[in-house]
């Protein structure tokens, strides 16, 4: 494991990336206080509005142990901080590539995060989804359905999670600190976003969470020539079936999935696409591997498996692919250390 290596970076800086000028109308322009207490004044905020980017977080070996850079995409309700830490204070996928060698970048997409979002209605005409805790509860596969907790404490949190639960539930609150407004029919914005970024950040590694292993698949299919590893962390979509893809253009896929998908319909669902998706390309001659971790004895695990608490084993996983599949001339001198 490469937890005992310092992170040793030459360089660590934030941009924006994507978006286009667009006019938007449609504000109320009566006069408001600015400050409380003090005289309204006139604000018109009608006009040229930049709409569509992402930001991202660049982190730079001093001495990269790979050539390739490692891309984190993000869920849908989250933010890059998903891949920073765990709700109990451990160590994220974030820590764990970077002590690995490898340059990283974070990103916040479309209309989360630091990339801001556009005005709503003005812009973006339906009202954004704001998940509670206990929305996320079953969806991300801690506890069964209905079985979330009143009152709210961490004996009762424990109580009601499933049995040899991953994720430390315990600090549900702290996990729900980060949840972020997220809207519907904004995929276009994003890829045209997450575009712009492989083109900044040339050929590499692009691994996504949810709805974000959803846009590292769509964006494998799209530019084959700068993805060259996808890892789809229990994908919430996949391109759909009457699309072209290019076998031999295309990067090697890997395809994870956590525990209790059985339990949970909507995710029999998403992985039952992913899997026909990953047999089309392997239809192709494509390498996409599929790794049902109960199936390795490793189990326990929710959706949230990049914050479970054995998230630094799975990372492991994930690096131990990469290392096989990725052809050695992106590697540096020295490989990712056990």
């Amino acid at each position: 494991m490469p937890g005992n290596n310092n992170i040793v970076l030459k360089r660590i800086r934030g941009f924006h990336v994507g978006g286009r000028r667009r006019v938007v109308t449609g504000f109320d322009t009566r006069p408001r206080s600015r400050v409380p207490g003090d005289a309204p004044v006139a604000v018109d905020m009608n006009g040229d509005h930049m709409i569509g980017q992402l930001y991202a977080t660049e982190y730079r070996q001093a001495d990269a142990r790979f050539a390739l850079p490692v891309l984190l995409w993000h869920g849908g309700g989250l933010s890059g901080a998903c891949w920073e830490d765990t709700p109990d204070g451990g160590a994220g996928w974030l820590d764990y590539f970077l002590r690995g060698g490898f340059d990283v970048v974070v990103s916040d997409a479309f209309e989360r995060g630091r990339a801001s979002f556009p005005p709503y209605p003005q812009f973006l005409p339906q009202p954004p989804e704001h998940r509670s805790l206990g929305a996320v509860w079953h969806h991300f596969r801690f506890g069964p359905e209905g079985s979330y907790p009143d009152p709210l404490t961490p004996e009762s949190l424990r109580a009601h999670a499933y049995a040899g639960q991953q994720f430390p539930v315990e600090h549900l609150e702290q996990f729900g600190r980060q949840f972020v407004a997220r809207w519907a029919g904004t995929d276009d914005f994003a890829l045209q976003a997450y575009a712009e970024l492989l083109k900044k950040a040339g050929p590499c590694v692009v691994i996504g969470h949810s709805q974000g292993g959803s846009y590292a698949l769509e964006c494998a299919r799209r530019h084959p020539d700068l993805v060259r590893a996808v890892v789809a962390v229990e994908p919430a979509a996949a391109p759909a079936d009457e699309l072209a893809l290019d076998g031999a253009r295309m990067a090697p896929h890997l395809f994870i999935w956590g525990d209790r998908i059985d339990d949970n319909p909507t995710w029999v669902r998403y992985r039952a696409a992913a899997e026909r998706y990953a047999q089309r390309l392997r239809d192709t001659g494509l390498r996409a591997d599929g790794l049902r971790l109960p199936e390795q004895g490793v189990r326990g695990n929710s959706h949230m498996l990049i914050m479970d608490r054995n998230n630094q084993a799975i990372a492991a996983m994930v690096a131990a692919w990469l290392r096989e599949v990725l052809p050695s001339s992106a590697a540096g001198a020295a490989p990712l250390s056990e």
